[in-house]
């Protein structure tokens, strides 16, 4: 038998030991990640609909930045671990403790797009069941938090690439659903393999289109200082810019 078929047989009978394909989808990816920036232009349509520009950064294990540009000074949203930061310009307007935030929700989503935080003891990785598999997906993971019971729900493509993300999130302006997440587009950045378009989902319904413009994985600027005052962050400008 094909070794792709005795690999999906074991995941879809559960017998195949989840930290080997946690482990194969870093190794696909170019190994672990630090953290990675990026620059990215997203045709949102809904909400506030329009192309908007901004900068997106994540460092394990759960550090989560936006920055969206504006005509103005830009609107910077952080999480460093323990306090979400709301920055305009280089001015912090608020900081929320609270685990409930927002921001919390949405660098967990992303500490499992990018894998390394699934290795962690609070996190439970099992394999996905076939019928549980969307199209274009040959095997999955489920993991779930210890803390709060969070489920998320991961697929990977015949390149062992992580192609679909789903989990809950909370995403103002749009709400608290599950988002699903699809990639595409993978490029070598460095040493890396990762996704430059990603599409997303909100309770089933399409919001937002996103495409990278330039990627910085494992820049030594990207500090969890930086995920306090993210003036801090690397650029990542594009070369175009």
């Amino acid at each position: 038998m094909p070794a792709g078929a005795v690999l999906l047989a074991a995941v879809a009978a559960g017998a195949a030991p989840q930290p080997a394909l946690l482990e194969r989808a870093i190794r696909a990816r170019g190994g672990p990640l630090e953290s990675v920036v990026r620059r990215v232009e997203a045709d949102v349509r809904s909400g506030f609909p329009g192309l908007w520009n901004a900068r997106l950064a994540y460092r394990r294990p759960d550090r989560w930045a936006l920055t969206i540009e504006t005509t103005g000074a830009p609107d910077s949203y952080t999480w460093d671990g323990t306090a979400a930061h709301t920055v305009i310009g280089s001015r912090t307007v608020a900081v929320d403790r609270s685990p409930a935030t927002p921001l919390h929700s949405q660098a967990r989503f992303w500490s499992v797009v990018y894998l390394d935080a699934l290795r962690g003891p609070g996190v439970e990785v099992t394999p996905l069941e076939r019928q549980e598999l969307p199209p274009g997906v040959v095997w999955g993971l489920l993991a779930t938090w210890r803390d709060d019971g969070s489920r998320y729900r991961l697929g990977v493509d015949e390149a062992d690439r992580v192609v679909w993300v789903r989990g809950p999130v909370q995403l103002p302006p749009f709400g608290s659903a599950e988002l699903t997440m699809r990639f595409t587009d993978f490029r070598r950045t460095g040493r890396f393999l990762l996704p430059w378009r990603a599409e997303y989902w909100l309770a089933g319904a399409a919001i937002l289109e996103e495409r990278t413009l330039s990627a910085c994985p494992d820049d030594p600027a990207a500090t969890d200082a930086a995920f306090v005052d993210p003036a801090l962050l690397p650029s990542c400008a594009a070369a175009a810019d």
